[in-house]
């Protein structure tokens, strides 16, 4: 019988012994999990979803999509302004990552595409060549008719599948030469406005630059209005 009891006492003991290291072991495990930032595991965040960041004209611009329309007339090309525009679209898209589209137009009183389809294309190894070899190819013309340039560019973002689409207008004029349209100048201005606002129906963010020579004001205007009312920016470069 005294046996028995001594037994039941070690037991018991042991028992209680075993429970309470249990216990301090389990203690340990949890202060290790609760010590873990409440996001150890969290978001798969990667450079796939981050924006494409690129400098133009000195401003930097942030999308992935990217689609050009530039002026071509005899005065950007006289002053060397058009040969600067082609080298600073020329510099982005070598910076492009495979991610983003992009489109380019060069107008005058007609309008050049790439790629020709009007449909923007992926920053590819293939595609960006071919891109570079056709800018370096565009020369000079004659006019200015910047709507159909910008209705262009317009084309290429509504088309586009990327999430932040941005268009990079440059020029000197705006409507010069066989534009159409009632008004003169002005009129085809303020027209240029109504219709890009009636097509941006994706608000495609639009920043315009201004290669101005003195007497343009009517022209600078127009080009702070497009910025404005569809949320890009205006810089002048004179």
């Amino acid at each position: 019988m005294k046996m028995s009891l001594k037994l039941l006492f070690c037991c018991a003991t042991l028992g209680f012994c075993v429970d309470a290291m249990a216990q301090d072991v389990g203690s340990v495990g949890t202060k290790e999990n609760l010590d873990l930032p409440v996001d150890a595991v969290g978001e798969n965040i990667t450079e796939e979803d981050a924006p494409e960041v690129v400098i133009f004209y000195g401003q930097q611009l942030e999308g992935d999509g990217f689609f050009y329309a530039v002026d071509r007339s005899g005065s950007m090309q006289d002053r060397g302004e058009l040969a600067r525009a082609k080298q600073e679209i020329s510099r982005n898209i070598q910076e492009f990552s495979d991610r983003t589209e992009f489109g380019i137009v060069f107008f005058d009183s007609g309008v050049l595409r790439y790629p020709s389809t009007g449909r923007p294309i992926e920053a590819t190894a293939g595609m960006k060549s071919a891109g570079l070899s056709w800018i370096a190819a565009v020369g000079g013309g004659s006019g200015s008719c910047c709507q159909q340039g910008l209705l262009a560019a317009l084309q290429f973002a509504n088309f586009s599948s990327s999430q932040r689409k941005v268009i990079c207008y440059v020029g000197d004029g705006g409507g010069t030469g066989p534009c159409g349209g009632t008004g003169g100048e002005s009129g085809y201005l303020n027209q240029t406005l109504q219709r890009i606002a009636q097509q941006n129906y994706q608000r495609v963010t639009i920043n315009t630059i201004g290669v101005m020579m003195s007497g343009r004001g009517m022209q600078e205007t127009f080009l702070r209005n497009l910025a404005r009312a569809n949320g890009g920016t205006y810089k002048r470069i004179n």
